[in-house]
């Protein structure tokens, strides 16, 4: 409940919310708060807030969590806990009755058809303490040792039937007023609760509750705000509407501007005052005193002076608007200031990869995303020279509502773009000069990124630069393809297809390294399977090549061998005849044998048997 929701911030933007004070003894708030401003339009010295809806349905579930540390010290906490021995997540699944019973309570006081009214001071605590008594749960969490849980402390002191005319309540109301309870969201004096001393004051703190209600009553109190209808209010989902389709980019005086027209173009003053959250500093912020302006108020030239004139001296490029945006355009004095209730400008002076012009309330363009998560994409063209994208909502800003968003919107940006093509033929011409002018260098450079970040010590390998050549051809056919039929979605496929190249050419540095065997290290230092699979089966054909060839060679050599011998002629031998002799040579002058003459001749030459007709003819010479 006292949680320090309020952060400190500068001044310099009429915006003044200083620290919460510390709880001890009492809980002390100084804030000083000029008019809303969201968080975009203020840059970082904005004031800001806890971001998510305020339900009050965790707190109320989990009473005073945030106060109990204020109450008792962080020294008392962690001596008490461990002193207790509370389990209070199984207390959480596993909970009694009694528990449940409270948790229910604490749900129906938050329906619309509740009674219990939310716009008494202290009704927070006035509804924990009610369902607290009813289910008697004080009993129930001393049975589970969790009095002293900051998820319950100080709750089991609390007397559900006190004596209000005793010294110690008329004490305490004397020394806690009313307002007290509601120090964390408005303007009280800084010694109004000074002297309230909330531990010594908790058992009788149904009797405060009471005594604010009568306050309120006869008139004493102001009615704080009521939340609960606030938040069920048409104008409330309408102003979101509204905001939501209104244009709030390229410049804080539009961010500012959608949420100040939007107030009043959807009835949120009479809406917050009707709901008492004037005075509140989260759900009001100083709104109810916002001026706004008719449409012919709007109309005149000082207002579109003013509007068109900001838009130059208030660009969101940087967080943090100029000094001369904040005395001209943007501080509550500002000459301009009062014009912020006039329906903010759409300026777009670029078009679209595709063609198409950007969205008129966030200047953004979509396209399909081609990496990453599949879905649109929301961005400034690609060929601008300065893009910049902001997040506008997530309710970080005062009131809380102003930029709020349920979650089942999504998220809502605004696109920031300069120097961009403003026409289809500016379009094409820029794109063929931007990439055609800077492909090689573009791709040189990519390659030694890769190179560095793959850690090659040599630089990018052939195989990179093979496929970095294949990338410039095929962006080079994009380009003149986009030329011939005056497309306009190449910078879309120029896109995918550097992308679809960024990929393969690190696969490629992963696998072939620096010498062209990287990839074998790889994958011994990452034990790749794959990879020593492949190594293995190289080797393999290898050893099954050469011993081939081995084989092939010795048959070779076998084949010529018997060929060889078989040219080889036999000789044969001839028996003995009266016609020839088989012997030393014979000379003319032998003399007859046995009365048979000699003939006379050489050495004998005996030839290999051959076959002719079917006969066996012997050579002899």
């Amino acid at each position: 409940l006292w949680s320090p929701v309020l952060m400190a911030t500068s001044c310099s933007r009429e915006i003044c919310i200083p620290p919460m004070v510390g709880f001890s003894p009492a809980l002390i708030v100084v804030v000083c708060i000029a008019l809303v401003i969201p968080p975009a339009a203020a840059g970082d010295d904005m004031a800001l807030v806890d971001a998510s809806s305020p339900d009050r349905s965790d707190s109320l579930a989990s009473p005073l969590r945030h106060i109990a540390v204020a109450l008792r010290g962080a020294e008392g906490q962690t001596r008490r806990l461990q002193e207790a021995h509370c389990n209070v997540v199984v207390l959480r699944l596993l909970a009694p009755p009694a528990m449940k019973g409270y948790l229910q309570c604490a749900r129906d006081k938050l329906e619309e058809n509740s009674t219990h009214d939310w716009s008494i001071p202290g009704a927070e605590v006035g509804a924990q303490i009610d369902c607290w008594c009813r289910h008697n749960l004080t009993d129930t969490v001393k049975e589970y040792q969790c009095c002293d849980h900051e998820e319950f402390y100080p709750m089991c002191t609390i007397d559900c039937e006190p004596e209000c005319s005793s010294d110690l309540a008329q004490t305490c109301i004397k020394e806690c007023p009313s307002m007290c309870f509601e120090a964390s969201e408005y303007i009280v004096d800084d010694g109004l609760c000074s002297r309230c001393d909330w531990v010594k004051c908790w058992p009788v703190l149904k009797c405060l509750t009471r005594h604010a209600q009568l306050a309120v009553q006869n008139g004493t109190v102001d009615r704080t705000c009521h939340e609960a209808a606030f938040r069920r209010g048409e104008e409330l989902a309408s102003y979101r509407q509204c905001w939501r389709d209104v244009p709030k980019h390229s410049s804080h005086w539009n961010i500012l501007s959608s949420v100040v027209h939007c107030i009043c173009r959807e009835g949120m003053i009479q809406h917050t005052n009707d709901s008492s959250c004037c005075k509140s500093s989260l759900y009001g912020a100083g709104i109810c005193g916002l001026e706004c302006l008719s449409e012919s108020e709007c109309d005149t030239q000082e207002a579109q002076t003013c509007i068109h004139g900001c838009q130059v001296k208030c660009p969101t490029f940087s967080q943090v608007p100029s000094k001369e945006c904040v005395e001209q355009c943007l501080k509550n004095s500002a000459p301009c200031r009062r014009f912020t209730s006039c329906r903010p400008p759409m300026i777009a002076g670029h078009i679209c990869d595709d063609g198409r012009w950007p969205e008129s309330s966030s200047g953004c363009c979509s396209s399909n995303r081609t990496y990453g998560r599949p879905g649109e994409r929301f961005a400034c063209p690609r060929l601008c020279e300065q893009q910049h994208t902001w997040r506008v909502d997530g309710g970080r800003s005062r009131p809380w509502w102003s930029t709020w968003q349920p979650a089942d919107q999504g998220v809502f940006l605004q696109c920031t773009c300069k120097g961009c093509p403003e026409s289809p033929p500016e379009l094409g011409q820029k794109l063929g000069q931007s990439v055609g002018d800077g492909l090689w260098e573009n791709g040189q450079r990519m390659l030694i990124d890769i190179a560095r970040r793959e850690s090659l010590l040599h630089g990018p390998n052939r195989k990179m630069q093979e496929l970095m050549i294949e990338r410039n051809t095929e962006i080079e056919q994009a380009l003149l393809k986009q030329e011939r039929s005056a497309a306009l979605d190449s910078g879309s496929e120029i896109g995918s297809i550097n992308d679809k190249y960024a990929l393969r050419v690190t696969l490629a540095a992963r696998r072939y390294g620096d010498t062209g065997t990287g990839w074998i290290d790889q994958a011994k230092k990452e034990g790749d399977e794959d990879t020593g699979s492949l190594s293995f089966g190289l080797f393999g054909v290898v050893a099954i090549v050469l011993t081939s060839a081995i084989i092939f060679a010795i048959g070779m050599a076998t084949t010529m061998i018997v060929r060889n011998l078989k040219k080889r002629t036999p000789t044969v031998q001839f028996e003995h005849g009266h016609q020839i002799v088989i012997g030393n040579p014979v000379t003319q002058e032998a003399a007859p044998v046995q009365g048979v003459p000699v003939m006379h001749g050489g050495p004998t030459t005996v030839s290999a048997a051959t076959k002719a007709g079917g006969k066996e003819v012997f050579h002899v010479s």
